[in-house]
C-alpha cells in the first residue's frame, strides 16, 4: 500500500546500525540477562498477550538471554530463541536448563542470513521482542504461519532505566553508539504504520512493564546487581541512583521501576 509518507525510511533514519552488530550484545550479555531477571512479573503481562495455543511452534527473533523464550515454552509446543550474539544464547540454554525446559532450541544466525523456509523453518508464531529484526517486516511475516509480535518500549526503556542507575559511576563501558535521529512520533507508532502499509490490518496492546525485586536489605540489593560489574567504591552512588525505585516494606526494601511496552501485532489472515 504506497501512501505519502515513507515509514520505512523514518524507521531506518531513528534505529542505529550497531543494534545489528553481535559484538555490541556480546559485551552486554551479562547485564541484559540480569536485567531480564528483574522483568520476570512484569513479562507475564507480555505473554498473556500473544495468541498462543499448545501445540504451536514459536520462533522468538533476537531472543537475548530467553526473556520471552522461556515463559513462551511453558504455553508452546516448542521454541526457537533465534539471535546473533552466542553469548546471549549461551544464557538462554542455561536459563532453559534452570526452568527444567526441554522445549528450546537455540540457533546463531545473522538476520541478514535468515531465509525464511531455508535456513530459519516457518513457525506459527513469530515474535521480535526489542529486536533490529523489526527492520524487515516482510522477512519476520514470511517466517510465520499464523501471527506476527513485535515488542518495543513505549515509556522509560531499558537503557534509560541502566544509564539512571549507573549516572556518576563509570561501569565497563557499552560499545558507543551514533547518535539515533530524533523521531517524529515514537517508535511503536512508527512500526504500527509499517504494518499498515505492508497491508495488514494492526493490533495493538499496552501492557505495564518493568523492574521489580523485594530484598531483605541493601546488603542484598548491591548484592544482587553485581552483574553491574561496579567498583565498590561507587556502592554509595548507586544507592543513591536506585533509591527512587526502592521502599520500605513488610517484607525489607521493594525495587520497582515501571513503564510500558507496546505489543503490535498482526494476524497473517488479516489483510486490509
Amino acid at each position: 500500500m504506497a501512501g505519502l509518507i515513507d515509514w520505512e525510511m523514518l524507521w531506518a533514519l531513528t534505529t542505529s546500525p550497531l543494534m545489528s552488530k553481535p559484538q555490541m550484545w556480546d559485551d552486554f550479555a551479562s547485564r541484559y540477562d540480569g536485567y531480564s531477571s528483574l522483568e520476570q512479573e512484569y513479562t507475564w503481562h507480555q505473554i498473556d498477550a500473544l495468541r498462543i495455543e499448545p501445540a504451536d511452534t514459536v520462533l522468538d527473533v533476537g531472543a537475548g538471554t530467553g526473556r520471552i523464550s522461556i515463559p513462551v515454552a511453558r504455553r508452546a509446543r516448542s521454541v526457537i530463541a533465534l539471535d546473533i550474539s552466542a553469548s546471549m544464547l549461551e544464557r538462554v540454554r542455561k536459563n532453559a536448563e534452570k526452568a527444567a525446559l526441554a522445549n528450546i532450541e537455540t540457533l546463531h544466525l545473522q538476520w541478514d542470513q535468515v531465509v525464511p523456509g531455508e535456513t530459519v523453518p516457518v513457525h506459527d508464531v513469530v515474535i521480535a521482542s526489542r529486536s533490529p529484526a523489526a527492520s524487515d517486516l516482510a522477512k519476520l511475516n514470511a517466517l510465520a504461519r499464523k501471527y506476527v509480535y513485535i515488542m518495543l518500549f513505549c515509556g522509560p526503556s531499558l537503557k534509560h532505566f541502566h544509564d539512571t542507575l549507573v549516572e556518576g559511576i563509570n561501569p565497563k563501558p557499552l560499545t558507543a553508539a551514533p547518535p539515533q535521529r530524533p523521531s517524529p512520533m515514537p517508535g511503536f507508532a512508527l512500526l504500527f504504520n509499517r504494518v499498515i502499509n505492508m497491508g495488514y490490518a494492526a493490533n495493538v496492546s499496552y501492557v505495564v512493564d518493568g523492574f521489580s525485586r523485594t530484598y531483605a536489605d541493601w546488603a542484598a540489593v548491591w548484592s544482587d546487581f553485581a552483574w553491574l560489574e561496579l567498583p565498590e567504591t561507587a556502592e554509595d552512588r548507586f544507592r543513591q541512583n536506585i533509591s527512587p525505585y526502592l521502599t520500605d516494606s513488610s517484607g525489607g526494601l521493594q525495587l520497582r521501576m515501571e513503564t510500558r511496552t507496546a505489543v503490535v501485532w498482526w494476524a497473517k489472515g488479516d489483510r486490509l
